[in-house]
């Protein structure tokens, strides 16, 4: 299973055997972090591994779960940063998936003052791995999602090949399922906005933004996967336009 593959088989596990992954495996994980490209290139990061089987680490709040392992990620705070650290941790997420592994982002967590003390930067968010106590996939028809027709508005006919890439922008996941993201589609771009939600703006608003980068890792996994060449930018037009129930995040070019 490769990490496209992965996007429509991953579901989010939170019930784990509290059993160690042999090193090897953990330090492939570790490798692979540091290696990833970033969304954005100036700012900096970092990813910590944390072992919960001997040492209980202290993760507090109402969605906490507990697993034999976390990795957390620290950012600089400038420009898109909790999209970028998103668009990061859910490319780790599909790859220990595609390594058999089980994962679930702490989106409604955070460590303990300990831990965060140890982080170079800002602590944006972690995600649970390990071994899964019950099955590790599911059907991508047994995602709980919101129907294309919520999500999309498709402005021209597009290709087979673009309605896939949206398919796996879907099945991301999301913090209480919200899927905030919603797309415009023509035949050479798909812009990007966050659905407003005026009643849990201050207590949503940075969630949203990690979760936009998750859905991003998606789409561009697809596009590369599908040999589709994309490039992302922000377009003046759209930026500068008050939008009634949506904000506009980015536009992704194809071709």
């Amino acid at each position: 299973m490769n990490m496209y593959e992965a996007i429509f088989s991953r579901k989010s596990i939170r019930h784990y055997k509290n059993e160690a992954i042999e090193w090897e495996v953990l330090s492939d994980i570790l490798q692979f972090a540091d290696e990833l490209p970033k969304l954005v290139d100036d700012i900096a990061i970092e990813f910590k591994l944390v072992s919960n089987i001997e040492t209980k680490q202290g993760f507090y709040g109402p969605f906490t779960v507990k697993a034999p392992y976390y990795i957390c990620i620290s950012s600089e705070k400038k420009g898109d940063y909790l999209i970028n650290a998103g668009y990061m941790m859910e490319q780790i997420s599909l790859y220990i998936t595609s390594k058999g592994l089980g994962t679930c982002f702490l989106g409604g967590a955070a460590p303990g003052k300990g831990l965060k003390d140890t982080m170079r930067y800002d602590y944006v968010i972690s995600l649970a791995f390990g071994i899964p106590s019950g099955t590790l996939y599911r059907d991508s028809h047994e995602a709980k999602r919101l129907d294309e027709e919520e999500l999309v508005v498709y402005k021209e006919d597009v290709d087979s090949d673009i309605r896939q890439m949206i398919t796996a922008a879907r099945l991301a996941p999301s913090s209480l399922n919200n899927q905030p993201w919603r797309f415009v589609v023509y035949k050479n771009r798909i812009h990007i906005f966050i659905r407003k939600n005026i009643a849990l703006y201050k207590v949503m608003d940075s969630i949203n933004k990690i979760d936009i980068g998750i859905m991003l890792a998606n789409l561009l996994i697809a596009a590369e996967e599908l040999w589709i060449d994309v490039s992302i930018s922000k377009l003046d037009s759209l930026k500068n336009k008050d939008f009634k129930n949506n904000q506009y995040v980015l536009t992704m070019t194809i071709g």
